[in-house]
């Protein structure tokens, strides 16, 4: 494989809990991770801040929009090295995790973007998915183990 210099990817992501205890997962829908569920979130654009990035993505992936105030939960931070079940370059995934309570609970699927389904989800519900390493990280953040 060649050697290729690893990048960074800085993302900011919503950690979002409706009244009854449920966390707020998207269904990746290409890729890699196709079929894996995630927190919804995603890349912050050149010069965007963070707080705009999370609100932008959590739109477009669920379809929410009025989240009113929301701060920062979590930093997570992972390499990923090349290999032959990733063949892709190099990466240190740095996400930025907010807590956010959204003032609607009605979700809607985004269509031809990188996720294809939303939903609400119990702790038992959320550990039984097939989760992306980030969504692993956030349900065990949102339910600690003892």
């Amino acid at each position: 494989m060649p050697s290729e210099a690893p990048g960074t990817y800085i993302g900011a992501y919503a950690r979002c809990r409706d009244p009854e205890g449920r966390l707020l997962l998207v269904r990746m829908a290409r890729g890699l991770d196709e079929g894996r569920w995630t927190l919804p979130g995603g890349g912050i654009e050149w010069g965007e801040h963070p707080d705009a990035a999370v609100v932008r993505e959590l739109e477009e992936e669920t379809g929410i929009s009025d989240i009113g105030r929301f701060k920062v939960a979590a930093c997570y931070s992972r390499t990923y090295k090349r290999t032959a079940k990733r063949p892709y370059p190099p990466v240190h995934h740095i996400a930025i995790i907010y807590e956010i309570t959204p003032a609607s609970l009605d979700l809607s699927f985004e269509q031809d973007g990188s996720t294809d389904r939303c939903g609400w989800f119990t702790e038992a519900e959320a550990r039984a998915l097939p989760l992306v390493p980030l969504a692993q990280f956030a349900v065990n953040l949102t339910w600690p183990k003892p």
